[in-house]
């Protein structure tokens, strides 16, 4: 008898193959009953190596001794005649096609079963939970194919609530790592962080996000130890591309290791490369002291809430983790965007004046850039720094370094379309907005600033642009009511615009920015006490728009001693000194600023058609032909990348005027009227003084007060009325005590 019929007749090969399907079935449901208790990985591993070094024992065993009815005995001491290995065999037979019925029943309930019901063990969110619709606008037939990822918000497994930001912080690290590879797509923090706690399914979120594969996962963190379970999974198909769980003690060492080695899983996971020079920035620990480490994980967390509260806590955290250790770049960088943030500029959160906030955060940024000159978000605050300060070009340039090695920051991205505008590359500023909403699809921020900039340019909403409000509205009420009210305000639609404004304040009445812009438009319709009720801090808006220049001289003046040398500042104070007569001083003024800004012409921008006319009504002829130059290359390059909205075409109107081109500043005036450009003193600009006895111009100035006036009704009682926009109507006294204004 040959070799290969003894091991037939001995069951050799089917103890082999019981036993490797037997094997199998049981890693699987240990490795579930293990993750489930928190076991570490070495029991796993321990016990895979056990049944690893089982199998030549029990195929010894099965070709040595066999299984008769008085017991087991060596196989040379049985009669071949009574031996019953066939009927042994037999019930091998049965016993491996249970095991096999057995393991399929489990293959098929965790790949179907267990998948649907719980979308995936890290984005199993408590029971009850609300799940999220889909976003509208969205690409959802079929997913892209490309080396693109989400990672999703890690799942804090930890006893503690307060291990959240930890927890957080992880993700955000691994995240900014998996960024810098530059032959993945990584959808920005800002997006997936929609998803925290979702039951949507993966596949799903991939629609909503645009990506072929989502990484999902969990922290865990006890005493000394740190566990972190995660799983790529491809979307289209629902299947696992790699799972790995790393159990290590708590550093801030091992906490970097362990994301370099996920960075560098996922990548060989969805066949992409690394770079040497990406494999060494992933590998790097900006930190080696965990206290600091904490301290900034706590830091960022308070920074992305961008509240005044919040950014003042983060900034004393940041400060605490760059004590601790002080060549921890990204503290130092943390705590100067920080500071930055807290400036009283009119796009930031707090009420440090401007030069002091660039003051503090400038040795900050300084040594940040010496200890790591390659580090994103180092950069990207370097770049914000300057952007403060007004040196736009600068800024671009810490930018563009900055999206090279990550390029999926929406907030980068956002940086660099302000400082591109700022230097009158319109298009280009238009370009990044728009690529924007690819890599952050699911940002408020981004969705608000892109169906900003779309409604500068379009004539009417389009369905792309109801595509991105609807999407706002469902990521957030407030934020898409006053994306919808910019847009009413920017077609001319004001009572609608200050309904829209009325109602998102109501639903989030903390965003100071919405109601700054509320307060502004109620004041540049003449509704002074309105105005200053919505937001108290625009008294010197009020000053201005109602005509009292030595009131808003002083106050501008009082704002630049705070802010010297600030080119907001001082612009402010020029164009209240150009509206109080003080033509010499508004010069000096615009003299400064032209020189402070490199003679820059889109630097000078708001301020420019100023410095033209206080430039011609001091006498200065040579000066008055130069600041029109730049003006007229202001408006050229804001036609040519197809800006319509009411500053633009005022900026036009102004222009034409200068020139003496009646007809042209006419018409310029009626369409800025058109497109919602709106308050109480538009017709006696200085530069329309040639107009004020020609009838085309008055007809305009008279249907511009007769729009004014119907508007405030409409305000007025929406305010006032028995059908009030507001649900706990509060509005001024002196709001609905004006007769004839639709009060009751």
């Amino acid at each position: 008898m040959s070799l290969l019929e003894e091991l037939k007749r001995r069951n050799v090969f089917r103890v082999a193959i019981a036993y490797v399907i037997l094997c199998w079935l049981m890693a699987q449901v240990a490795a579930l009953l293990l993750d489930t208790f928190g076991a570490p990985d070495w029991v796993l591993k321990s016990l895979l190596a056990m049944l690893l070094i089982g199998f030549p024992f029990a195929v010894f065993f099965a070709w040595a001794f066999e299984l008769t009815p008085e017991g087991i005995k060596k196989e040379k001491d049985v009669d071949r005649t009574q031996s019953i290995t066939a009927h042994t065999g037999r019930k091998l037979d049965f016993a491996i096609i249970a095991i096999l019925v057995l393991a399929l029943g489990y293959f098929a309930w965790d790949k179907f079963l267990n998948r649907a019901d719980t979308a995936s063990v890290g984005t199993t969110a408590a029971a009850g939970a609300d799940e999220k619709p889909a976003a509208p606008g969205l690409p959802t037939p079929g997913l892209p194919t490309d080396k693109s990822i989400a990672v999703l918000p890690f799942e804090n497994r930890s006893k503690q609530e307060d291990d959240e930001y930890f927890a957080a912080g992880i993700h955000d690290d691994l995240l900014t790592q998996l960024a810098q590879i530059a032959s993945l797509r990584v959808i920005s923090r800002t997006s997936v962080g929609q998803f925290k706690n979702t039951t949507l399914p993966i596949r799903d979120i991939a629609q909503q996000l645009n990506v072929a594969t989502v990484l999902e996962g969990g922290v865990q963190r006890a005493g000394s130890q740190v566990r972190i379970n995660l799983q790529l999974i491809d979307a289209a198909t629902d299947t696992h591309l790699w799972a790995q769980t790393f159990d290590r003690e708590l550093s801030a060492t091992n906490v970097f290791a362990i994301q370099s080695e996920i960075a560098s899983a996922v990548t060989a996971a969805l066949r992409a490369t690394l770079s040497p020079a990406e494999k060494s920035r992933i590998a790097s620990a900006p930190t080696e002291s965990m206290a600091a480490l904490e301290e900034y994980f706590k830091g960022r967390a308070e920074l992305d809430q961008r509240t005044q509260p919040a950014l003042e806590s983060a900034r004393l955290r940041f400060e605490h983790a760059r004590t601790i250790d002080a060549e921890f770049a990204l503290a130092l960088a943390g705590e100067a965007q920080a500071i930055l943030l807290l400036s009283d500029d009119v796009s930031s959160y707090g009420n440090l004046p401007v030069g002091e906030t660039i003051t503090l955060a400038r040795p900050l940024l300084a040594r940040a850039l010496q200890v790591a000159p390659e580090d994103p978000h180092v950069l990207a605050v370097n770049g914000l720094l300057a952007h403060s300060a007004f040196d736009f070009t600068k800024a671009i340039d810490f930018y563009r370094r900055s999206l090279a090695l990550n390029p999926s920051s929406g907030e980068v991205l956002n940086w660099l379309r302000l400082a591109l505008f700022a230097t009158g590359d319109y298009r280009g500023s238009l370009d990044v907005s728009a690529r924007m909403a690819d890599v952050d699809p699911l940002s408020m921020v981004v969705l608000y600033n892109t169906i900003g900039d779309r409604s500068t340019v379009d004539e009417a909403i389009s369905p792309a642009t109801e595509a991105l409000l609807q999407r706002l509205s469902q990521l957030n009420a407030s934020w898409g009511l006053s994306a919808r009210a910019d847009v009413a305000q920017q077609l001319g639609t004001i009572p609608d615009a200050a309904r829209l404004y009325y109602l998102s304040l109501e639903a989030d009445p903390g965003r100071s920015a919405n109601r700054a812009t509320l307060a502004d438009l109620l004041l540049r319709l003449g509704l002074e006490a309105e105005g200053l009720a919505v937001d108290p801090t625009l008294a010197v808006n009020a000053a201005f728009f109602e005509g009292r220049w030595d009131e808003a001289v002083a106050s501008a003046q009082e704002y630049l001693a705070l802010n010297p040398g600030q080119p907001v500042a001082m612009g402010q104070l020029l164009n209240a000194l150009m509206w109080a007569g003080q033509d010499d001083a508004a010069f000096a003024l615009a003299q400064q600023l032209w020189a402070n800004l490199g003679q820059n012409p889109f630097s000078v921008d708001p301020w420019i058609e100023s410095m033209a006319w206080v430039a011609h009504q001091s006498g200065h002829p040579q000066e008055a032909a130069l600041y029109r130059e730049a003006l007229a290359k202001v408006v050229q390059e804001r036609k040519a990348a197809g800006l319509n909205d009411n500053y633009s075409i005022l900026k036009e109107a102004q222009l034409v005027a200068l020139d003496g081109r009646e007809d042209a500043a006419i018409a310029a005036f009626g369409r800025a009227i058109d497109r919602g450009a709106r308050w109480t003193f538009l017709g006696q600009y200085p530069e329309f003084a040639t107009l004020q006895d020609n009838p085309g111009f008055q007809a305009q100035v008279s249907r511009l007060r007769d729009l004014m006036d119907q508007e405030r009704k409409e305000i007025v009682t929406m305010l006032c009325g028995p059908d009030s926009v507001l649900a706990h109507p509060t509005p001024a006294p002196e709001t609905c005590g004006k007769k004839g204004d639709g009060a009751n």
